[in-house]
């Protein structure tokens, strides 16, 4: 009775607290079904302290009802959460519960009354609703600690469900000193599990919030590619190492040609799918260690670490050639682009932004002699 007692008021605590912070900040799906798993658990919780003091019959279905939805909403609620949500997910999870639930409850009513194996049932249940859970943060993501300890922790409670499940078919093994453990194993499982539907809820929500403000202020939202910014501060670091290295670098600076007759003739629509095509198009041609990023409108970026004027060419000259004969919804939509480089010897030093006034003039070059074509920077030269 203590235990239902001291998981009663913890839960009520975090649902009070949850009204109150939806009170004052935009609400969402995700808190929606964390607050409904908390109070489908306050209504388990308050049916078992209630039938300790009555022993009715008719409240152990309830539980069974209540505890089938409250395993559906908490894994929903996580799997929202994590970004693995989604509609055939909802459907399982909402059917698994609704026939388990139909299941049981049509046994009970046909008069199999042993409130113990209904109880064993009812734990495999809500076992089979954390497992994916589990196997998603401790297996599937495992992207930070956070995830990987609420992994273990769903783990835990899943074998303390299942240790729970075994002390009830009261096997002569299972006994005495086994049956105590289990027993108290099975209340620090359920302690954890409001821990974890609790504050460790709450610091998985609001690290997925961080990460999607990261996201947000990394890259571009129409590309995907690195926005200008990020691009910035990722070069700085590359050009700072190829300087110590003593090895070569190259910076493009790149335009699609004639972006606003694509924008004015087909539609903005349309201009913004070029761009994304664009971007795959020449994210394809880079490798792993190269930079690549929008600047703004049509102009991109491209960092070349360890690359030479030889292999700067070639590559921009594969880049040139990797936009055109376009595809743009299933119809041809060629477009060109234009291409300003410039070479950093290991022996010289420019930074970031003399390197884009000097890509941008090579680029204005280009735009001069027609247009999609490649023109290299070359300082020892009068004009470009």
């Amino acid at each position: 009775m203590t235990l239902l007692i001291c998981l009663f008021f913890g839960n009520l605590l975090t649902a009070v607290l949850i009204l109150a912070y939806r009170s004052r900040y935009l609400k969402d799906g995700t808190y929606w079904l964390f607050l409904t798993a908390r109070l489908l658990q306050l209504w388990i919780l308050g049916l078992q302290m209630l039938q300790i003091q009555i022993n009715a019959g008719y409240i152990f279905p309830l539980i069974i009802l209540a505890g089938f939805a409250w395993g559906a909403v908490e894994a929903l609620a996580l799997l929202k959460v994590v970004g693995l949500y989604s509609a055939r997910i909802k459907k399982y999870y909402g059917l698994f519960a609704a026939v388990s639930a139909s299941v049981l409850l049509a046994v009970y009513l046909l008069g199999w009354k042993d409130s113990s194996q209904l109880f064993i049932w009812t734990l495999l249940a809500c076992i089979l609703f954390i497992a994916y859970p589990a196997y998603v943060l401790s297996i599937k993501l495992r992207e930070t600690p956070l995830q990987k300890l609420m992994g273990l922790m769903y783990i835990t409670v899943i074998a303390a469900a299942a240790g729970r499940a075994l002390a009830e078919l009261s096997l002569p093994v299972l006994e005495g000193a086994v049956a105590a453990f289990l027993a108290d194993f099975f209340a620090v499982g359920m302690y954890l599990l409001m821990f974890l539907g609790n504050a460790g809820f709450m610091l998985l929500s609001r690290e997925q919030n961080y990460a999607e403000l990261e996201r947000v202020a990394t890259y571009d939202e129409l590309t995907g590619v690195l926005n200008r910014r990020a691009f910035v501060l990722r070069a700085r670091p590359l050009i700072a190492a190829a300087a110590r290295e003593g090895v070569p670098f190259s910076f493009l600076l790149l335009d699609v040609d004639h972006f606003k007759h694509v924008n004015d003739t087909f539609g903005h629509d349309t201009g913004d799918k070029v761009l994304r095509d664009f971007a795959r198009n020449i994210e394809s041609c880079l490798s792993s260690g190269d930079l690549f990023g929008r600047f703004g409108g049509e102009e991109f970026a491209v960092l070349l670490h360890r690359a030479g004027e030889a292999d700067s060419s070639g590559i921009a000259e594969r880049l040139r050639l990797s936009v055109q004969n376009s595809v743009i919804d299933e119809a041809p939509l060629p477009y060109t682009v234009s291409i300003g480089i410039i070479t950093i010897q290991p022996d010289e030093r420019l930074p970031l932004d003399m390197l884009y006034k000097l890509s941008d003039t090579a680029l204005y070059a280009a735009k001069q002699q027609g247009r999609n074509c490649v023109v290299r920077y070359d300082g020892s030269k009068t004009g470009v």
